[in-house]
């Protein structure tokens, strides 16, 4: 059998039609990266009139070879064939229409103009999440070492002075602060020192977030005024970053995080609002703007308006892929149901809530799923249920030293013995919650509407609507300790 013959185009005539998607795909990336034919064949260790083929099409690049051509320019594969799919996107508008080679050049240089104008934000999005996997086997790592050894290594790791490890270690203390205020402090203070380690934009816009998350980790810690300077250290120096920053929502949230703390929720709500505008308009990061939402509109009054923005986060999540979010939004969209009167509703959904919290729940977790299940036998009459289910929980708040929760269980428990007419059994629940009435962790305006209790206990005056007042009032004042009884009842 003879061998087969190959057809070569003429050396100076086009081939008919535009040239493959692989080769203007190619072309369009060169352009990109700012690389002339002639620093293209040094970096592909070809010759110069090589590259040339491949731009004006006389070689055609299959698309394995345009892997290994892209690949060997310095493009990550999944920027190569987003770039390749963008070129096939647009074919059914391009018509090339040419005759000579300079034609083909030019129509060529013209398509990758406008590739040119899309792919950049894409190539450095695939960058930074090939850096986000990256940093996060790192930093598991890393977290085992002590505040001190982080620098260490960070110092002699240039590398690790990105963007997104900053953002990545932002996030963790973000994460810790719900549970350890100490540990996001070190975190958050370790985030500011990265931050400040890094130049030019990327260094600029590490620092706006590394600020927010500083503000974020002295909020938790309770120091309010520093988590002001924080915030608006961070608010400042947005005005010199010259690029969009990246998540901005992120920071609109974590700032309304600190003005529902400091009960401005008015302005919480215009943070929360723009943050909505600003973030995706579908998924998990609207469904938890939403419960945050729900916060500032609950401390407001708003139970209605709370529920509704709860309900609606729910049905933006999949249920599946994230079962802590919504254990979380089905916990709290529970809690404003008996807030309101509508303990039949939320018992139809426990089953729900005790499957998720199988999953993810553990330690208090479970501890503020029984607190719940109180309140909902409690909204529907069930007291003796409600009464063992909340003696069991304020004992435990009691031998774990949490005393503003404890304060808070037993003040229920306390509107539950009147409800039954049990006073010796509120007097003698005043004894047993002796320590909270000395407890630092329980400020002093909330102490002063605790002391009237135990004095109408005293007395013999208390009464079930007083409990409930103070009730409501502890829940308002957990995080805002200027807020006095008088203002809320």
């Amino acid at each position: 059998m003879g061998r087969k013959r190959r057809t070569i185009l003429p050396p100076h005539e086009p081939p008919d039609g535009p040239p493959p998607a692989t080769n203007r795909a190619f072309s369009a990336l060169l352009r990109i990266l700012d690389l002339d034919q002639q620093q293209a064949a040094e970096a592909l260790g070809v010759e110069r009139g090589t590259v040339s083929d491949y731009v004006t099409g006389k070689k055609t690049l299959f698309p394995s070879n345009y892997r290994r051509k892209s690949a060997g320019i310095g493009v990550e594969p999944a920027a190569a064939e987003h770039a390749l799919a963008l070129v096939e996107e647009i074919d059914g508008d391009f018509q090339l229409r040419t005759t000579t080679p300079s034609d083909f050049v030019a129509a060529i240089g013209r398509l990758a103009e406008r590739l040119a104008a899309s792919i950049p934000a894409r190539v450095k999005e695939l960058a930074a999440e090939e850096d986000r996997r990256r940093f996060q086997t790192l930093w598991r790592a890393l977290k085992k070492l002590t505040l001190a050894q982080w620098r260490l290594v960070v110092a002699a790791a240039p590398d690790l002075q990105r963007w997104s490890f900053v953002k990545l270690v932002g996030e963790e203390s973000a994460r810790a602060a719900s549970t350890d205020a100490k540990q996001a402090l070190e975190l958050a203070g370790f985030t500011l020192w990265l931050a400040e380690r890094i130049s030019g934009e990327e260094g600029r816009q590490s620092r706006v977030f590394a600020w927010a998350i500083v503000g974020n980790a002295r909020r938790v810690g309770s120091d309010l005024d520093g988590a002001l300077e924080a915030f608006a250290r961070s608010v400042e120096l947005r005005s010199e970053c010259s690029q969009e920053l990246p998540e901005v929502w992120r920071l609109l949230d974590l700032e309304a995080s600190l003005h529902i703390d400091l009960r401005q929720l008015p302005e919480a709500l215009r943070l929360l609002d723009e943050a909505a505008q600003a973030a995706p308009q579908t998924g998990p990061i609207r469904a938890r703007l939403l419960c945050k939402l729900s916060n500032a509109l609950e401390q407001m009054g708003d139970s209605q308006g709370s529920i509704a923005a709860l309900r609606e986060g729910m049905a933006q999540i999949d249920r599946d892929a994230e079962p802590r979010l919504l254990c979380m939004l089905l916990f709290n969209f529970m809690e404003s149901l008996c807030a309101v009167g509508r303990a039949a509703e939320a018992e139809r959904m426990l089953p729900e809530l005790r499957r998720l919290q199988t999953q993810v729940g553990s330690g208090l977790n479970q501890l503020r799923l029984r607190w719940l299940e109180g309140k909902i036998d409690a909204g529907l009459g069930h007291l003796d249920a409600a009464i063992a289910a909340l003696s069991s929980v304020r004992a435990a708040f009691a031998d774990e030293d949490i005393r503003y929760d404890e304060a808070l269980a037993g003040m229920e428990l306390a509107g539950l013995y009147l409800e039954q007419g049990r006073t010796a059994d509120v007097k003698r629940l005043v004894r047993e919650m002796e320590p909270v009435f000395r407890a630092k962790s329980v400020h002093e305006e909330a102490q002063k509407a605790l002391r009237l209790f135990r004095r109408a206990v005293e007395l013999e005056t208390v009464t079930v609507e007083l409990v409930r007042r103070i009730v409501v009032y502890l829940r308002r004042a957990q995080n805002d300790p200027k807020l006095r009884f008088e203002e809320v009842a």
